[in-house]
């Protein structure tokens, strides 16, 4: 069984980016680092698809998407 991704995993491909880019070159960087069937989750064990993940790190203030880029938010990542 391999170890579980968290939301963090994706934002530290963001963060080798620069913290922002396509959302499409993030998409295959996670593809690329995780496989086609990566399943993120979070702090409290909710799973998420790619753009499952990418919704919830907004609506948490981790990352901004617009006009199709990603860039980091203001709130910091957790940490394990």
């Amino acid at each position: 069984m391999s170890e579980p991704l968290y939301g963090h995993d994706l934002l530290s491909l963001l963060v080798e980016r620069g913290g922002s880019c396509r959302l499409e070159d993030l998409r295959a960087a996670s593809v690329a680092a995780h496989g086609t069937s990566a399943v993120y989750c979070n702090c409290h064990g909710d799973q998420f698809d790619f753009d499952g993940v990418i919704s919830f790190l907004g609506s948490k203030g981790k990352v901004q998407v617009a006009d199709g880029m990603v860039t980091l938010g203001m709130a910091p990542a957790c940490q394990h």
